[in-house]
Protein backbone atom coordinates (compact mmCIF):
# COMPACT_ATOMS: atom_id res chain seq x y z
CA UNK A 1 0.00 0.00 0.00
CA UNK A 2 1.32 3.44 -0.95
CA UNK A 3 2.81 5.37 1.96
CA UNK A 4 1.74 8.95 2.63
CA UNK A 5 4.41 11.64 2.80
CA UNK A 6 2.59 14.48 4.58
CA UNK A 7 4.40 17.83 4.42
CA UNK A 8 3.88 20.73 6.84
CA UNK A 9 4.03 23.48 4.20
CA UNK A 10 4.42 26.58 6.35
CA UNK A 11 7.04 24.97 8.56
CA UNK A 12 9.09 23.89 5.55
CA UNK A 13 8.76 27.32 3.91
CA UNK A 14 10.09 29.12 7.00
CA UNK A 15 12.84 26.56 7.35
CA UNK A 16 13.85 27.08 3.73
CA UNK A 17 13.82 30.88 3.98
CA UNK A 18 15.76 31.21 7.22
CA UNK A 19 17.86 28.05 7.09
CA UNK A 20 19.03 27.78 3.49
CA UNK A 21 22.82 28.28 3.30
CA UNK A 22 22.77 31.02 0.65
CA UNK A 23 20.30 33.50 -0.83
CA UNK A 24 18.93 32.43 -4.20
CA UNK A 25 18.23 35.49 -6.35
CA UNK A 26 16.53 35.95 -9.71
CA UNK A 27 18.77 36.53 -12.68
CA UNK A 28 18.13 40.26 -12.59
CA UNK A 29 18.90 40.27 -8.84
CA UNK A 30 15.59 41.94 -8.02
CA UNK A 31 13.72 39.00 -6.44
CA UNK A 32 14.72 36.71 -3.60
CA UNK A 33 13.74 33.17 -4.62
CA UNK A 34 15.21 31.45 -1.56
CA UNK A 35 11.79 30.51 -0.20
CA UNK A 36 10.49 28.70 -3.25
CA UNK A 37 13.88 27.27 -4.32
CA UNK A 38 14.70 26.06 -0.81
CA UNK A 39 11.23 24.60 -0.30
CA UNK A 40 11.41 22.60 -3.53
CA UNK A 41 14.97 21.46 -2.90
CA UNK A 42 14.25 20.27 0.64
CA UNK A 43 10.99 18.57 -0.34
CA UNK A 44 12.60 16.83 -3.32
CA UNK A 45 15.55 15.53 -1.31
CA UNK A 46 13.39 14.29 1.57
CA UNK A 47 10.94 12.56 -0.79
CA UNK A 48 13.75 10.99 -2.80
CA UNK A 49 15.77 9.73 0.17
CA UNK A 50 13.06 8.76 2.65
CA UNK A 51 9.86 8.00 0.73
CA UNK A 52 10.57 7.69 -2.99
CA UNK A 53 7.46 5.67 -3.85
CA UNK A 54 5.06 7.54 -1.56
CA UNK A 55 2.24 9.96 -2.19
CA UNK A 56 3.32 13.49 -1.29
CA UNK A 57 0.70 15.91 0.02
CA UNK A 58 1.55 19.45 1.20
CA UNK A 59 -0.70 21.39 3.57
CA UNK A 60 -0.60 25.10 4.41
CA UNK A 61 -2.27 27.10 7.17
CA UNK A 62 -5.57 28.75 6.28
CA UNK A 63 -5.86 32.53 6.60
CA UNK A 64 -8.36 32.22 9.47
CA UNK A 65 -7.14 28.88 10.73
CA UNK A 66 -6.31 29.99 14.27
CA UNK A 67 -9.68 31.69 14.89
CA UNK A 68 -11.27 28.88 16.91
CA UNK A 69 -8.26 28.46 19.18
CA UNK A 70 -7.87 32.20 19.65
CA UNK A 71 -11.51 32.41 20.74
CA UNK A 72 -10.77 29.76 23.35
CA UNK A 73 -7.44 31.31 24.38
CA UNK A 74 -6.90 34.92 23.21
CA UNK A 75 -3.12 34.77 23.74
CA UNK A 76 -2.71 31.72 21.49
CA UNK A 77 0.23 32.40 19.13
CA UNK A 78 0.14 36.10 20.10
CA UNK A 79 3.93 35.96 20.35
CA UNK A 80 4.13 35.54 16.58
CA UNK A 81 2.57 38.91 15.79
CA UNK A 82 5.97 40.63 15.74
CA UNK A 83 7.86 37.77 14.06
CA UNK A 84 9.42 38.12 10.61
CA UNK A 85 6.85 36.74 8.18
CA UNK A 86 8.75 37.62 5.01
CA UNK A 87 8.67 33.96 3.84
CA UNK A 88 4.91 34.27 3.22
CA UNK A 89 5.71 36.37 0.16
CA UNK A 90 7.02 33.18 -1.45
CA UNK A 91 3.82 31.23 -0.88
CA UNK A 92 2.14 31.91 -4.26
CA UNK A 93 5.26 30.78 -6.11
CA UNK A 94 5.56 27.67 -3.94
CA UNK A 95 1.97 26.66 -4.69
CA UNK A 96 2.48 27.31 -8.41
CA UNK A 97 5.65 25.20 -8.36
CA UNK A 98 4.01 22.32 -6.50
CA UNK A 99 1.18 22.19 -9.02
CA UNK A 100 3.71 22.18 -11.86
CA UNK A 101 5.50 19.26 -10.18
CA UNK A 102 2.21 17.30 -9.83
CA UNK A 103 2.27 17.54 -6.04
CA UNK A 104 -1.16 18.01 -4.46
CA UNK A 105 -1.50 20.73 -1.84
CA UNK A 106 -4.28 22.07 0.34
CA UNK A 107 -5.00 25.33 2.14
CA UNK A 108 -8.36 25.53 3.90
CA UNK A 109 -9.25 29.06 4.98
CA UNK A 110 -10.75 28.17 8.36
CA UNK A 111 -8.31 25.47 9.45
CA UNK A 112 -4.76 25.34 10.70
CA UNK A 113 -2.55 23.18 8.54
CA UNK A 114 -1.74 20.94 11.52
CA UNK A 115 -5.39 19.88 11.81
CA UNK A 116 -5.66 19.22 8.08
CA UNK A 117 -2.50 17.12 8.18
CA UNK A 118 -3.70 15.28 11.28
CA UNK A 119 -6.94 14.43 9.49
CA UNK A 120 -5.12 13.15 6.41
CA UNK A 121 -2.68 11.16 8.53
CA UNK A 122 -5.43 9.61 10.65
CA UNK A 123 -7.37 8.63 7.53
CA UNK A 124 -4.26 7.03 6.03
CA UNK A 125 -3.49 5.01 9.16
CA UNK A 126 -7.07 3.71 9.28
CA UNK A 127 -6.46 2.41 5.76
CA UNK A 128 -3.29 0.67 6.93
CA UNK A 129 -1.00 3.07 5.07
CA UNK A 130 2.39 3.94 6.58
CA UNK A 131 2.90 7.69 7.05
CA UNK A 132 5.90 9.98 7.21
CA UNK A 133 5.10 13.47 8.52
CA UNK A 134 7.69 15.95 7.28
CA UNK A 135 7.80 18.67 9.92
CA UNK A 136 9.79 20.02 12.86
CA UNK A 137 6.63 20.92 14.77
CA UNK A 138 6.43 18.94 18.02
CA UNK A 139 2.63 19.04 18.01
CA UNK A 140 2.78 16.09 15.63
CA UNK A 141 4.38 13.92 18.31
CA UNK A 142 0.85 13.08 19.48
CA UNK A 143 0.20 11.26 16.18
CA UNK A 144 3.16 8.90 16.39
CA UNK A 145 2.43 5.18 16.46
CA UNK A 146 3.65 2.00 14.81
CA UNK A 147 2.72 3.27 11.33
CA UNK A 148 3.50 7.01 11.72
CA UNK A 149 6.99 8.49 11.90
CA UNK A 150 8.22 12.06 11.77
CA UNK A 151 10.99 13.33 9.52
CA UNK A 152 12.35 16.74 10.47
CA UNK A 153 13.85 19.19 7.93
CA UNK A 154 17.26 18.27 9.39
CA UNK A 155 16.40 14.69 8.34
CA UNK A 156 16.12 13.29 11.85
CA UNK A 157 13.64 10.41 11.98
CA UNK A 158 11.48 10.19 15.10
CA UNK A 159 9.24 7.41 16.37
CA UNK A 160 6.94 7.07 19.33
CA UNK A 161 9.69 5.21 21.17
CA UNK A 162 11.97 8.23 20.70
CA UNK A 163 9.38 10.51 22.32
CA UNK A 164 8.90 8.14 25.24
CA UNK A 165 12.66 7.77 25.76
CA UNK A 166 13.34 11.51 25.61
CA UNK A 167 10.31 12.94 27.44
CA UNK A 168 9.04 10.05 29.53
CA UNK A 169 5.51 10.09 28.09
CA UNK A 170 3.64 8.23 25.38
CA UNK A 171 2.75 10.08 22.17
CA UNK A 172 -0.95 10.02 23.10
CA UNK A 173 -0.04 11.87 26.33
CA UNK A 174 1.73 14.69 24.48
CA UNK A 175 -1.13 17.23 24.78
CA UNK A 176 -1.38 16.52 28.53
CA UNK A 177 2.38 16.89 28.92
CA UNK A 178 2.59 20.16 26.98
CA UNK A 179 -0.40 21.62 28.79
CA UNK A 180 1.52 21.13 32.03
CA UNK A 181 4.97 22.24 30.85
CA UNK A 182 3.85 24.88 28.35
CA UNK A 183 4.59 25.38 24.67
CA UNK A 184 6.53 28.60 23.99
CA UNK A 185 6.06 28.25 20.24
CA UNK A 186 2.29 28.65 20.61
CA UNK A 187 2.45 31.02 23.59
CA UNK A 188 1.06 28.48 26.05
CA UNK A 189 2.73 29.19 29.42
CA UNK A 190 2.01 25.94 31.24
CA UNK A 191 1.89 25.61 35.02
CA UNK A 192 4.50 27.51 36.98
CA UNK A 193 6.90 25.13 38.70
CA UNK A 194 5.98 22.13 36.56
CA UNK A 195 8.95 21.20 34.43
CA UNK A 196 9.46 18.23 32.12
CA UNK A 197 10.46 15.78 34.86
CA UNK A 198 7.55 16.66 37.13
CA UNK A 199 5.08 16.52 34.25
CA UNK A 200 6.38 13.11 33.17
CA UNK A 201 6.12 11.88 36.76
CA UNK A 202 2.53 13.08 37.08
CA UNK A 203 1.59 11.25 33.88
CA UNK A 204 3.64 8.11 34.51
CA UNK A 205 1.81 4.87 33.91
CA UNK A 206 0.01 6.30 30.89
CA UNK A 207 -2.29 8.64 32.84
CA UNK A 208 -4.07 11.62 31.30
CA UNK A 209 -4.96 14.86 33.06
CA UNK A 210 -8.45 13.69 34.02
CA UNK A 211 -6.87 10.78 35.95
CA UNK A 212 -4.93 13.09 38.27
CA UNK A 213 -7.55 14.61 40.63
CA UNK A 214 -8.45 11.18 42.00
CA UNK A 215 -4.80 10.26 42.57
CA UNK A 216 -2.43 11.52 45.30
CA UNK A 217 -0.06 12.89 42.67
CA UNK A 218 -1.39 16.44 43.00
CA UNK A 219 -1.05 16.50 46.79
CA UNK A 220 2.52 17.79 46.91
CA UNK A 221 3.06 21.56 47.40
CA UNK A 222 4.80 21.73 44.03
CA UNK A 223 1.63 20.57 42.29
CA UNK A 224 -0.76 22.90 44.12
CA UNK A 225 -0.94 25.22 41.13
CA UNK A 226 -2.13 22.37 38.92
CA UNK A 227 -5.25 22.15 41.07
CA UNK A 228 -5.60 25.92 41.21
CA UNK A 229 -5.38 26.25 37.40
CA UNK A 230 -7.23 23.05 36.60
CA UNK A 231 -9.74 24.51 34.16
CA UNK A 232 -6.96 26.45 32.43
CA UNK A 233 -4.69 23.44 31.98
CA UNK A 234 -7.58 21.47 30.46
CA UNK A 235 -8.24 24.37 28.08
CA UNK A 236 -4.58 24.41 27.07
CA UNK A 237 -4.72 20.69 26.37
CA UNK A 238 -7.75 21.18 24.12
CA UNK A 239 -5.80 23.78 22.15
CA UNK A 240 -2.77 21.51 21.79
CA UNK A 241 -4.79 18.51 20.66
CA UNK A 242 -4.90 18.19 16.89
CA UNK A 243 -8.25 17.71 15.18
CA UNK A 244 -8.70 14.78 12.85
CA UNK A 245 -12.21 15.55 11.62
CA UNK A 246 -11.56 18.24 9.01
CA UNK A 247 -13.50 17.83 5.77
CA UNK A 248 -10.75 17.29 3.21
CA UNK A 249 -11.08 18.14 -0.48
CA UNK A 250 -11.85 14.92 -2.33
CA UNK A 251 -8.86 15.18 -4.67
CA UNK A 252 -6.12 15.89 -2.11
CA UNK A 253 -5.29 12.35 -0.99
CA UNK A 254 -5.62 9.80 -3.78
CA UNK A 255 -3.45 6.89 -2.66
CA UNK A 256 -1.36 7.15 -5.83
CA UNK A 257 2.44 7.61 -5.71
CA UNK A 258 3.79 11.07 -6.52
CA UNK A 259 6.31 11.09 -9.38
CA UNK A 260 9.87 12.07 -8.43
CA UNK A 261 10.12 15.85 -8.19
CA UNK A 262 12.26 17.65 -10.78
CA UNK A 263 15.15 19.72 -9.50
CA UNK A 264 14.16 23.09 -8.10
CA UNK A 265 16.03 24.96 -10.85
CA UNK A 266 14.13 23.02 -13.54
CA UNK A 267 10.76 23.92 -12.06
CA UNK A 268 11.65 27.61 -11.70
CA UNK A 269 12.92 27.65 -15.28
CA UNK A 270 9.74 25.98 -16.52
CA UNK A 271 7.60 28.59 -14.76
CA UNK A 272 9.76 31.55 -15.88
CA UNK A 273 10.38 32.44 -12.25
CA UNK A 274 14.09 33.02 -12.70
Amino acid sequence: MTALFAVDGHHLLYRAWFGFPARIMSRDRTRDLTGVFGFLALARKAHHLHAPDSEMVVVFDGEFGTADRVRAEPTYKANRATADHTPIKSLPAVKQALSAACVRWAELDNHEGDDVLATAISAATRQGRPVICFSGDRDFYQLLDDTVTILTPTRAELTGADVQRRFGVLPRQWPDYRALTGDPADNIPGIRGIGPKTAASLLSGGLHLEDLPASPRLDSPRCREVREQWDQVLAWRDIIRLRDDVALPADIVTGQPTPPLPRAAQILEHLDLW
